[in-house]
């Protein structure tokens, strides 16, 4: 910890992001943490192979997104009517309906921020695994972070249950590939950013400026 004024090394130090005590850092190695001795906050868990791993699951989401979008997540089947439909028709419904505002909030949110995402998820994962550090690469990083919070297929993966256990009553339900897709870039999505070491990244991109 840090005791004096006189002792502060910006390099060399890290502030808590819940009570902003400065802790002298220290390098650890993965699966090991570093948490504020004041409130207990988590301040740095390193991970294991975060680039290479960030870089195989956004590559996975990137091959699966198309066919998650664009192709039929479910048929039901009703006394013989059968009905199917994927992510991208419910933009083109609230499209054919006026509804504005919901096309674009449902375009942004399912197709455009995701996508955005997970391409730039791959492209600074692609440029630290081969040890290249162009000068765009820090805008990227805070691009994708701000993006963070607006990729919301997980809430479409709510909207599917939902439409699973209200309608398993009254139809017969197939699964179709797009929803296998739909799956596997929602794992995708969510273990990227779970395998992301931020603090790694940053200190790469920074350092190597």
């Amino acid at each position: 910890m840090i005791n004096s004024a006189a002792q502060l090394d910006l390099d060399t130090v890290i502030a808590c992001h819940d009570c902003d005590l400065l802790i002298e850092d220290h390098p650890l190695e993965a699966g090991e943490k570093l948490h504020c001795p004041r409130c207990g906050g988590l301040l740095k868990a390193p991970k294991k192979d975060s680039i290479t791993r960030s870089l195989a699951l956004s590559l996975t989401g990137l091959l699966l997104f198309p066919f998650a979008i664009f192709m039929p997540i479910m048929t039901l089947d009703t006394m013989g009517l059968k009905n199917s439909g994927n992510i991208f028709d419910g933009v083109l419904t609230s499209l054919a309906l006026h509804h504005w505002i919901v096309a674009i909030a449902l375009a942004l949110t399912s197709v455009i921020f995701p996508l955005a995402k997970l391409l730039l998820l791959f492209l600074i994962t692609f440029n630290l695994k081969l040890k290249r550090y162009p000068n765009s690469l820090s805008l990227l990083m805070r691009i994708y972070i701000h993006l963070d919070e607006w990729g919301m297929l997980e809430v479409f993966m709510i909207g599917i249950l939902v439409t699973i256990i209200k309608m398993h009553h009254m139809a017969h339900i197939h699964y179709d590939a797009g929803f296998f897709c739909f799956i596997g870039i929602l794992g995708a999505a969510l273990g990227s950013s779970a395998m992301m070491d931020k603090e790694e990244f940053w200190d790469l991109i920074e350092n190597e400026k």
